[in-house]
């Protein structure tokens, strides 16, 4: 006869990632909808109870424009070179809030959803790349007030304008790649969400964001400060869109395209192993 135990025993399915789960852009493509879901659940959150609203995405890069302008007209100094000042810096600030809101809340994306991740399977992947899509929500309202800043200062178009587009991403794609390394350190050490702030701060100034590369940094350095792989994506934005900014640099380029593929599939492959036990840790 067959025991009572046998009898009620009911099979267990267990629901895990696999090594390569992170490559597996199809299971990606089928939870979309939840990545976008998730996407406007950080927007609301970050506004909400706001009596600004939206208003927010413009005001931080414009409080900190003015703030640049005001800091190099008390400094005898030319952060932009024969460029108008104000279009170069809002063009940069625009970019860096771009970075600092994807990678701030990519980095944090899977413990301040620790109860949806332990409760229901999906790939954990899906919390950075939403987190980064709610920051470009941001940075195209932004876009908006930039058209008006470049029709303000009469800057002309020309045809490198179509090409600004490839510069935001290759910006994403550095955000991704940042967001994905810092989430699964995130999951395990809890002093990153202290220090991230200040090494964003500091960020800033070593980046091209309210000035040119070629104004301040002297050329015996320009090697080394080049290793920033976002020194080639800002420049390159700012020369797309304002007529006589410096060229973009190619060995800039080079060495961000470079740092961010590596950046990327080292973080994806970091990401993958740190998912199948994040639950865990979180």
């Amino acid at each position: 006869m067959t025991s009572f135990a046998s009898r009620s025993a009911k099979p267990v399915y267990e629901i895990s990632p696999s090594a390569l789960h992170a490559f597996k852009l199809g299971e990606l493509w089928h939870y979309r909808h939840l990545a976008m879901l998730l996407a406007w659940r950080h927007i609301r959150a970050r506004y909400k109870q706001t009596a600004l609203g939206l208003l927010w995405a413009v005001i931080v890069p414009v409080a900190f424009t003015l703030i640049f302008v005001v800091f190099f007209r008390l400094v005898p100094a030319q952060p932009a070179g024969n460029l108008p000042y104000i279009p170069s810096a809002f063009a940069g600030m625009i970019m860096w809030q771009l970075f600092t809101r994807g990678v701030s809340e990519g980095a944090t994306s899977l413990t301040s959803n620790a109860s949806l991740i332990t409760k229901v399977y999906f790939p954990r992947i899906i919390l950075p790349l939403a987190a980064v899509l709610s920051a470009i929500f941001d940075v195209l309202i932004s876009f908006v007030l930039l058209a008006g800043v470049l029709v303000w200062f009469q800057i002309p178009l020309q045809q490198q304008m179509l090409l600004a587009p490839l510069f935001v991403l290759q910006v994403v794609l550095v955000v991704v790649a940042f967001s994905l390394w810092l989430s699964a350190i995130d999951g395990v050490f809890r002093d990153l969400r202290h220090a991230l702030p200040l090494i964003l701060q500091l960020g800033m100034f070593v980046s091209p964001v309210a000035y040119t590369t070629s104004a301040i940094v002297p050329q015996k350095w320009t090697w080394l400060y080049e290793y920033n792989p976002l020194v080639g994506p800002l420049e390159g934005f700012r020369w797309s869109l304002l007529q006589g900014a410096p060229g973009v640099s190619t060995s800039a380029e080079i060495k961000s395209l470079a740092i961010t593929v590596v950046l990327l599939l080292t973080g994806l492959l970091f990401f993958a192993r740190m998912e199948r036990t994040i639950v865990d840790q979180v």
